[in-house]
């Protein structure tokens, strides 16, 4: 048996007093709970006892060179203790676990620690039948439960061995055991068993009694065995979204014929089954059918898969599972979806603060391969009247795709042409790839690594390339020339090193931000006779120990893609340290890569030039997003993408990276010009807003195309930077109180049953409706506009008197807009780049309520210094509108820069009731025609010219 190892999570307790309330109560007569009928009755509810052998084909097929699928046997099922049933119809598993056996049963009593925390032992001989049934024959016995609360809204179940330590998450969380004295608990804990006293663990609401997480119906498929741990819950509702990052094909989860789902980070674009992309996130909302939310997160980084499957009649379940570590579970009450995510956020960390610039458009490719190059595509797009922020530098900038270099033939003068940017108001970005080449000579990077011995490490035990290397560094092939090594970013000394060659890089290059890529970590073709890509006549390549370690060749795969779990990444048995005697095996760790490089290099990045810099990460974990930001991969010029790239968009919110968006118009393939013009359109509405394309491809970036294309994606991009501080506002938002920037129609409207599927359209935050043309050749849109609000055309402030579903002309230079009544929305006219933007007047768009009321918000600071808020060098302001007046105030004004630049100067309220008489600012006659106007068909009122001062508090009052 293999040696888990254990690091425990960052837990601040804080200092509490007993109260009334009774918020941790475990029950010494445990309630039992009968099986409902389908349970017992239903073939389909029965829980697999060989999800090894996947029997129908539920696993990625994707880059198997051998079939994974066996059939089910009677002596392999027998002799797991299960029943075999040959007869038991298409997709009904064959081999399963008797209601009657497996799961744990509890030992004593429950065991008070405190009025937060209760703990629990559970055995599996305590179940007559239970040792009768082992998968894999490695069960662990002995599980210790620690059922925790904090405040009124959050629930966390850990189950751990309760013998030995096993390997948990390294990554930092904040959980705060504590109650409140004035308020109830919105959930609360429950241990169940069946009537063969197999254990459930059961969450329920308090104010309606609804059940929220429950293993009671399935507690025979509670296992905890060595490398196979395993619950199914039902779910009280079907409205499920979240857990990835996977490719799904709509945002609400598919339950019917639904596909099984890994965890895993991997090197791979979305295709559109159910692969196992860049990231791992296990977490996921759900909307009853009240309209309250709640949320669920595993912590957990081992391989993973799920499976959402209908329930009874109106219900869902999940097949969870995991391949090591514990079962970390916590629950959060909302009840609003906004307040789930808050509550998941104030446990993972809040979202990182993009700098102003980074809202802007980017512009990319990989294959630009000169400097010239990549100039045409600037100048093309500057030429066109198109606003740009950003210029991206991809691996073929570097000389021999190595980091911290350029190439001085094709991109001579490069860092003359990044001090042009700057000076000219926009930024650069370049791309690095973690895999450092070994064998180039005098390249430092490797040298000063090699000093530090920072590279992830062979085990001592099991060195495959001992006699190659006479180290224990894990050597692999990327990109560079020469066989690569893999930074260790959880040893401090990598840190070190790391922010040691970003700060040299800038002395010689002054970039603005980070774009790190590859960093799975990707390597091409682990256990191949050789990459892909390998430039030399003899065969090499990472080749894993996968006949003789447990770690390479684990029983159970999860439902990854390729045929073992090192698949175009590293050996599982690969060891990372933290440099304090803790040791971590990729098998444990591998999905935590991603996250620990974001992690050191934003740090590296703000050391440059004490600016806020931006890091924009392919793989991502939870606590990523306060980090930097992340773009959805590697997809493709196909229709179906835009879409893809809506659901990535609302997916990476509830996960908490809110900064995220797809490579607009599509990375691999070439894009039609009607495809990208309506991607451009949805692509103004990404946070991260850049356009980026493949090697080998037409060229893509805005001004390429034809002269009515070129208009059309100038006036998407003027529209993106017209809106930038809403945008920024709501990333300020976020940043503070935790939260979603891009929402989806269910997460704003949760008790309308029409928006809980919707996906076609989404908001920035909760006002602010957007429609984007999505398939080829469409001239209209079917959208959807709650009856309960008024909403108004974005362009021309007319209401839309229509609500409900409707149909409305787009052509191909249109997007369709709408703003909710009740919302001010803060603009700035637009310029070439943020930096001449910031400098142009503010305009106020205040759509009404139907009681004539709105209001909205502004942040501003300088857009690019650290912890403005926190250092309290910013602007605040509060807008407000009633039946008769219009306020606007400076809560907050500590950046006095703003008045000498920017002034506030137009004023347009949607949905006014009646025309005025008079207008009165401060007290002060605005002049009619001159100042003000009202159009009657539209009851729209402009107000212009009005050069307001936004350090003083201003009122207009109607007559």
């Amino acid at each position: 048996m293999f040696t888990f190892y254990f690091i425990s999570c960052l837990i601040v307790f804080s200092q509490f007093e007993l109260n009334a309330h009774s918020y941790n109560n475990p029950q010494r007569g445990i309630t039992t709970v009968d099986m409902p009928d389908i349970v017992k009755t239903d073939p389909k509810y029965r829980i697999d006892c060989a999800p090894d052998i996947d029997e129908y084909h539920s696993f990625c097929e994707l880059n198997l060179s051998q079939n994974r699928t066996t059939n089910v046997t009677n002596s392999i099922c027998t002799a797991r203790g299960c029943v075999w049933d040959p007869n038991a119809g298409l997709n009904i598993t064959t081999c399963y676990i008797p209601l009657e056996k497996g799961g744990y049963g509890l030992v004593g009593e429950p065991n008070v620690i405190s009025n937060t925390t209760t703990r629990y032992t559970l055995n599996r001989q305590a179940i007559s039948a239970a040792n009768d049934v082992s998968l894999f024959n490695r069960d662990i016995d002995d599980l210790d439960v620690q059922v925790s609360i904090s405040d009124v809204n959050m629930v966390r179940m850990t189950i751990r061995d309760a013998n030995s330590q096993r390997y948990e998450v390294p990554v930092p969380i904040r959980w705060n055991p504590l109650v409140s004295s004035a308020m109830p608990p919105r959930i609360q804990f429950q241990m169940t068993k069946t009537t063969n006293d197999q254990v459930g663990f059961r969450v329920r609401r308090t104010n309606t009694q609804s059940i929220i997480f429950d293993t009671t119906f399935f507690a025979n498929g509670f296992i905890y065995d060595d490398n196979f741990l395993q619950l199914v819950t039902t779910i009280p509702s079907r409205n499920i979204y979240g857990f990835g990052e996977n490719t799904h094909r709509s945002f609400r989860h598919i339950l019917k014929q639904s596909y099984r789902y890994a965890m895993f980070a991997r090197d791979q674009w979305p295709t559109g089954v159910n692969e196992n992309l860049y990231g791992v996130h296990p977490f996921y909302m759900v909307i009853e059918s009240d309209g309250q939310a709640f949320g669920i997160f595993i912590l957990n980084s081992n391989a993973q898969d799920y499976k959402f499957d209908e329930f009874d009649t109106n219900q869902a379940m999940l097949t969870y599972r995991t391949i090591g570590g514990i079962l970390d579970i916590m629950v959060f009450a909302g009840p609003t979806p906004e307040q789930v995510i808050q509550q998941y956020q104030s446990v993972i960390g809040k979202p990182y603060m993009p700098p102003y610039w980074a809202l802007g458009f980017q512009l990319s490719r990989y294959g630009y391969n000169s400097l010239k190059n990549m100039k045409a595509a600037m100048n093309r797009t500057l030429n066109a009247n198109i606003p740009l922020d950003i210029m991206y530098g991809d691996i073929d900038y570097f000389y021999k795709r190595l980091d911290f270099t350029w190439n001085p033939v094709d991109f001579d003068g490069l860092p003359e042409y990044v001090d042009w940017l700057h000076e000219n108001g926009m930024k650069f970005i370049t791309i690095l790839d973690p895999a450092i080449d070994s064998e180039e000579k005098n390249y430092l990077t490797f040298t000063e690594g090699q000093k530090a011995n920072i590279w992830i490490k062979w085990p001592e035990d099991c060195n495959l390339q001992l006699n190659e290397t006479g180290n224990r560094n894990m050597l692999g092939y990327v990109w560079p020339d020469g066989k690569t090594v893999f930074p260790d970013f959880f040893y401090p000394a990598t840190s070190d090193w790391w922010k040691s060659e970003i700060r040299q890089y800038y002395s010689k290059l002054k970039f603005d931000g980070l774009w790190i890529d590859m960093n799975e970590p990707a390597n091409f073709d682990t256990n191949k006779d050789a990459p892909w890509n390998w430039n030399r006549p003899e065969l090499w390549n990472l080749h894993c120990p996968i006949d003789k370690e447990l770690l390479e060749n684990p029983p159970y795969k999860t439902a990854i893609c390729g045929d073992y779990l090192s698949d175009k990444t590293l050996c599982m048995i690969g060891e990372q340290t933290n440099g304090r005697g803790q040791i971590y095996k990729q098998y444990n760790a591998h999905s935590l890569y991603g996250w620990s490089e974001a992690l050191v290099s934003l740090a590296a990045a703000r050391t440059t030039d004490n600016k806020r810099s931006v890091v924009i990460s392919r793989s991502t974990f939870p606590s990523s997003g306060a980090y930097g930001g992340h773009w959805l991969g590697d997809n493709a010029a196909d229709w179906s993408h835009l879409k893809y790239n809506i659901i990535g968009m609302l997916e990476f919110n509830l996960f908490g990276i809110p900064y995220i968006g797809a490579d607009i118009c599509g990375y691999f393939n070439n894009a039609t010009e009607e495809m990208c013009q309506r991607w451009m359109q949805l692509g103004a509405f990404n946070p991260f807003f850049r356009n980026h394309n493949g090697f080998g491809y037409i060229d893509q970036d805005p001004g390429i195309f034809s002269a009515e294309a070129m208009a059309s994606n100038r006036r998407a991009v003027e529209l993106r930077y017209t809106l930038i501080p809403y945008l920024y506002t709501l990333f300020h938002r976020v940043h503070i109180s935790g939260g979603t920037v891009v929402r989806s129609m269910a997460h704003v409207f949760p008790s309308d049953a029409e928006c809980l599927s919707l996906d076609e359209q989404f908001l920035w935050g909760s006002s602010l409706l957007i429609a984007p043309v999505i398939y080829e050749n469409h001239v209209n849109k079917s959208l959807y506009l709650p009856t309960t609000d008024r909403w108004f055309d974005y362009y021309t402030g007319e209401e839309q008197l229509t609500t409900g579903k409707v149909t409305i002309s787009a052509p191909l230079e249109f997007m369709p807009l709408y703003l909710r009544g009740g919302a001010i929305i803060p603009h700035q006219q637009s310029a070439v780049n943020t930096v001449a933007a910031r400098k142009k007047p503010l305009y106020l768009i205040v759509a009404l309520d139907s009681t004539q009321y709105a209001s909205g918000e502004l942040f501003w600071d300088d857009g690019d210094s650290i912890d403005t808020y926190q250092r309290s060098i910013y602007n605040y302001f509060l807008f407000n509108h009633g039946p008769q007046h219009l306020t606007i105030q400076p809560w907050v004004y500590k950046y006095p820069q703003m008045s000498n630049e920017t002034k506030l100067d137009e004023i347009r309220i949607y949905g006014r009731s009646t025309r005025p008489a008079r207008i009165l600012w401060n007290g002060q006659e605005v002049k009619p025609v001159i100042q003000w106007t009202y159009n009657t068909t539209t009851n729209v009122l402009t107000m212009t010219k009005l050069a307001l001062n936004m350090s003083k508090t201003h009122r207009f009052t109607f007559l």
